[in-house]
């Protein structure tokens, strides 16, 4: 095939620029994006403030900065050419898009700038009209005035104020300055792979910890990194000025980045790096024990947890103890109390402690018997978020795996049958639990076995206590379908499981017949007064009363 076929069966690329603009046009005809463009090329200007006033009469926002202003208005109106030097296209990389955002934003547009000006409408770029440029009295960096501008002033001002928040220089709107609290020059912070990063209580004297979410600027314009800019939270968080060379916005708006799931990730990771260079300087600095009480929380947060490994003292928060008889509980209802006084490494080399590890095991039937034992034997549990590293791992215990032995001798045994809970029960002289070779007597009862289909439950009462119905719920947590506690249920049948304890024990039929009269309210049945009768049970317990 000879070259003129060839180029005959050839194409290439070409724009439709008409259409190109008038889709433009529906890009920034009503967005915001117009003022973060103003902003950027007021700055990129070298401007040490930017202006912005607005005419509601006549619907005219005025956009003033005091920068080098323009040498070529034709590069301002032409797609793709910036007119920057090539210093500010190096380091600033403008895209050479964002003035239309200004010129599709207003019916007409006016730009003055080192005593010139030109003013057109976006149906005069869009059909490639001629523009004149003409003189001007403005001398200044640039003004730019937008007649009919699509946005109102309320709208213009929220924004600016969003905008302003962290952008690097002054900001004006109707003579006020907008406060800029997230500006990099007003902060304190560090440089680091991903940026200019600002820390809440490393880099200032507020009350935070590792906080894994925050802003995040790039060239002083707020931009969304998902995952890591959320849309709710406190105010106090880390502020992120990215490097805007690796980091890379997406057009047209420019109110994200192009890749911000490796950001995010990027950020989270410099985040912690600067928590561990904290954390690491104040380990040096701090005793052990107001280390671990002051840096615990936020070593866990940040993921540093591993620097507490050889620090010889163990913070309350991670310890806990069996402060009350255990039961069967629901979330917020438990009987491990958080301890009030740490523990050294001292005390537990010593043997003075005993350190266990969180036990969360299923009920195997001797659950309570171990957690009974516990309790006096004022063992202390250590929470499960402790560094495998850590000193005080090798002289962690599991309560499930030792060997558990409930001792004593059974004086009594009857049948419980509760709304509730059933099971049998056993009165019980010197009643022990013994684990480690460690041996401690019971003085409250327990629940011993499975109440799971096919199993048996024994409640295992020591003799000589008079109430014993808390134990009824080691067998049943008395809640119902809907998660609410029935405590008036529970409170009936741990009256009848004292009753039975107390007749177990030997209790006077008499005293046992009082109970009963008086619990039916016999003191309100005025027929019975002054009167007597002569009661008589049957071995089946059928009741026989005559009048005397």
């Amino acid at each position: 095939m000879n070259q003129a076929a060839l180029e005959s069966n050839s194409i290439t690329s070409g724009v439709n620029e008409s259409r190109f603009l008038e889709h433009l046009k529906t890009l920034f005809s009503t967005s915001t994006t117009v003022l973060a463009e103003c902003l950027q090329n007021g700055r990129r200007a070298g401007a040490s403030s930017i202006v912005f006033d607005y005419d509601v009469s006549e619907s005219s926002l005025t956009i003033t900065d005091n920068g080098c202003g323009i040498a070529d208005f034709r590069a301002l109106i032409t797609v793709a050419e910036s007119g920057w030097s090539q210093e500010t296209m190096d380091s600033e990389r403008p895209f050479g898009i964002g003035f239309f955002s200004v010129c599709f934003a207003a019916e007409s547009v006016r730009v003055e700038s080192k005593g010139k000006q030109i003013q057109f409408s976006s149906e005069d770029l869009i059909a490639k009209r001629k523009i004149a440029v003409e003189p001007s009295s403005f001398i200044g960096g640039t003004r730019i005035t937008l007649h009919g501008c699509k946005l109102d002033a309320e709208k213009v001002g929220q924004a600016l104020a969003i905008y302003a928040k962290g952008f690097a220089i002054p900001v004006f709107w109707r003579g006020e300055e907008l406060p800029r609290p997230h500006a990099q020059a007003n902060l304190v912070g560090k440089q680091t792979s991903v940026g200019f990063i600002h820390v809440p209580g490393i880099h200032d004297d507020s009350n935070t910890w590792f906080v894994p979410y925050g802003y995040v600027y790039c060239q002083g314009l707020p931009v969304n990194v998902s995952s890591f800019t959320p849309h709710y939270g406190k105010e106090i968080r880390p502020i992120v000025h990215v490097d805007h060379l690796r980091y890379m916005p997406r057009m047209p708006d420019r109110d994200s980045l192009i890749d911000p799931q490796q950001a995010a990730k990027d950020i989270n990771m410099a985040l912690k790096e600067i928590w561990r260079e904290y954390l690491a300087a104040k380990k040096a600095e701090m005793s052990p024990a107001d280390f671990v009480k002051t840096c615990w929380s936020k070593a866990r947060h940040a993921e540093c947890l591993d620097l507490m490994a050889d620090v010889p003292v163990l913070p309350t928060e991670v310890l806990t103890y069996v402060g009350e008889t255990p039961r069967l509980v629901e979330d917020g209802d438990g009987f491990l109390y958080q301890c009030s006084e740490q523990i050294t490494e001292t005390q537990v080399v010593s043997g003075a402690v005993m350190l266990f590890r969180e036990y969360n095991e299923e009920d195997c039937g001797d659950y309570f018997a171990r957690l009974m034992w516990a309790e006096k034997a004022k063992v202390i549990f250590v929470s499960s978020e402790l560094p495998e590293q850590h000193w005080a791992v090798k002289h962690l215990r599991n309560l499930g795996e030792e060997e558990v032995k409930v001792s004593g001798r059974a004086v009594a045994t009857d049948h419980f049958s509760g709304g509730w809970v059933d099971g049998d029960v056993k009165l019980m002289e010197n009643l022990s639990v013994t684990i480690a070779g460690i041996k401690h007597p019971l003085t409250e009862a327990v629940a011993v076995g499975s109440g799971e289909w096919g199993g048996s439950r024994t409640f295992l009462v020591p003799k000589g206590i008079t109430h014993a119905g808390y134990v009824l719920r080691q067998a049943s947590t008395y809640t119902d379908s809907n998660d609410k506690y029935c405590e008036t249920d529970y409170e009936l049948d741990a009256v009848l499981f004292d009753d039975l304890v107390a007749i177990m024990s030997g209790e006077p039929a008499v005293e046992t017949l009082k109970k009963c009269l008086y619990n039916a309210g016999v003191r309100n049945k005025t027929n019975l007064r002054n009167s007597s009768f002569r009661v008589k049970f049957d071995a089946d317990g059928n009741m026989t009363v005559t009048a005397e």
